[in-house]
C-alpha cells in the first residue's frame, strides 16, 4: 500500500512539474468544470466529493455534497488520511466503475486524490479542476454553510 501511495505522489509530482503539454496527463477519467459537475449530479445522481478538511467543509461547500478528506488536520498540520480510499469505496458501495467527482479548494488536493482512486482501481474518477475556490464558489451553484 505504501509503495502505491509513493507511486501515485511521485506521478502527481511529476505531471506538476512536467512540462506544459505533459501536465495534463492523469490517470482518472477527466477534468471537469463545475457546470459539468453539477449537471451530472443532477441528471445522473453522481456523487461530489469534497476532499477538504472537516474545518473547511463546514465553512461552506457544493450542496449535497459528502466530505471525505484526503488530509485530516492533526495538530495545525495536514496528515494523509490513510482510510481515505476505504471511505470512498464505502461511499459508492464497493463499485468501483461508478462514477464520482471530486472537489476541494483550487484542484491541487483533487488531483492528487483522484489519480491515487484511479491507481487504487477506480475507472470512472472525475475532478473539478479549478475546485471550490477558484470554479464552484465563483458561479451561481447552490452552496451549503
Amino acid at each position: 500500500m505504501i509503495y502505491k501511495l509513493l507511486f501515485t505522489l511521485f506521478l502527481t509530482f511529476t505531471s506538476l512539474l512536467a512540462q506544459p503539454d505533459l501536465s495534463k496527463a492523469n490517470l482518472y477519467k477527466a477534468d471537469i468544470d463545475s457546470h459539468t459537475a453539477y449537471k451530472m449530479q443532477q441528471e445522473e445522481g453522481i456523487l461530489i466529493v469534497d476532499v477538504r478538511t472537516k474545518r473547511e467543509y463546514t465553512y461552506s461547500h457544493a450542496k449535497d455534497s459528502v466530505n471525505i478528506p484526503v488530509f485530516n488536520e492533526q495538530f495545525g498540520q495536514r496528515v494523509f488520511n490513510k482510510n481515505f480510499v476505504e471511505q470512498i469505496d464505502y461511499a459508492l458501495k464497493g463499485d468501483m466503475d461508478k462514477k464520482v467527482i471530486l472537489i476541494c479548494r483550487t484542484g491541487s488536493r483533487t488531483k492528487f486524490a483522484s489519480n491515487l482512486l484511479a491507481y487504487e482501481g477506480f475507472s470512472n474518477v472525475y475532478n473539478i479542476k479549478q475546485g471550490f475556490a477558484y470554479d464552484w464558489s465563483k458561479t451561481e451553484l447552490p452552496v451549503e454553510k
